[in-house]
């Protein structure tokens, strides 16, 4: 029988999609090798609800948190500096000095961009993802800088980001037809996730455009489908069982009160090429 007094929480944006389920199930399987259950709140792509979960998570003694966060900034009275906690993915600002482990998703675009424009696109459009509480997107700078490093101007008409109300596949959809239907000429397609390019590829199709032919697309997470979608769809590894493992690591020995805790954890991101830009 687990011992109830050794558990963690984990809060995540939704567990509706392949990325964040599959972070908190690696998460659960490394803190359960470590001795320790997990228990997952979806937060629903809202703050008031990660701020609730994580009061209730500290309220009924968990031993440690894990959070993909939606907050720009943590407020000085929400965690007690006795509860150990890791960011993962996203980081708020902060005051107290909290560890995160996550990719760097500035470089991570840049490398997505580069294989773009050595594929002979010029005009890429990006759909960067829902970010809560208005964050700074650092793919929209990875963006930006390789265009610039390429002599191809930013234009912040060819970044569409989404409100988060709906699915990524159906905000993705008509992100993209709303673009074409106002006269947005785009060789590249560059979205957040398997899920977004799904609905961008389906998009393009109803409107009479063709993957890759017309248009070449590149997502980003790597999911399980992503191989088996028509055409394949070229995407980027977050590598989530890494980060999993690595944020364990951390959040063990933030509870085991180290001191040499590294703060900054960068866990690289591979590309994988596959039809939807050949």
């Amino acid at each position: 029988m687990a011992d109830m007094r050794k558990w963690i929480g984990m809060i995540v944006p939704t567990l509706n999609n392949s990325f964040f389920s599959s972070l908190a199930s690696s998460v659960e399987k490394e803190m359960r090798r470590r001795g320790f259950e997990t228990y997952v709140a979806d937060s629903a792509n809202n703050v008031s609800n990660e701020i609730v979960s994580i009061r209730q998570l500290e309220s009924l003694g968990a031993n440690g948190i894990i959070s993909v966060s939606g907050l720009a900034e943590l407020p000085e009275d929400l965690v007690s500096e006795d509860t150990p906690i890791v960011w993962v993915d996203r980081r708020p600002e902060s005051k107290r000095e909290i560890p995160w482990v996550g990719n760097d998703d500035a470089s991570a675009m840049e490398l997505a961009v580069e294989h773009l424009i050595e594929r002979g696109c010029r005009t890429i459009l990006l759909l960067p993802g829902y970010v809560a509480q208005d964050k700074d997107n650092p793919r929209v700078e990875g963006y930006r800088r390789a265009l610039e490093k390429n002599g191809i101007p930013f234009r912040a008409e060819y970044v569409l980001n989404r409100p988060g109300r709906k699915s990524s596949e159906e905000e993705a959809g008509e992100l993209i037809t709303k673009a074409v239907r106002d006269g947005i000429i785009m060789d590249g397609i560059i979205t957040s996730s398997d899920r977004a390019a799904f609905g961008a590829g389906r998009a393009l199709q109803r409107i009479g455009y063709f993957v890759p032919e017309d248009v070449r697309l590149v997502s980003f997470d790597n999911s399980p489908y992503a191989a088996f979608a028509s055409p394949s769809l070229t995407t980027l590894d977050r590598r989530p069982e890494e980060l999993a493992k690595r944020a364990s690591e951390v959040l063990c020995a933030c509870m085991e009160k180290k001191t040499d805790i590294r703060q900054t954890n960068i866990i690289d991101v591979s590309l994988i090429r596959r039809g939807s830009s050949r």
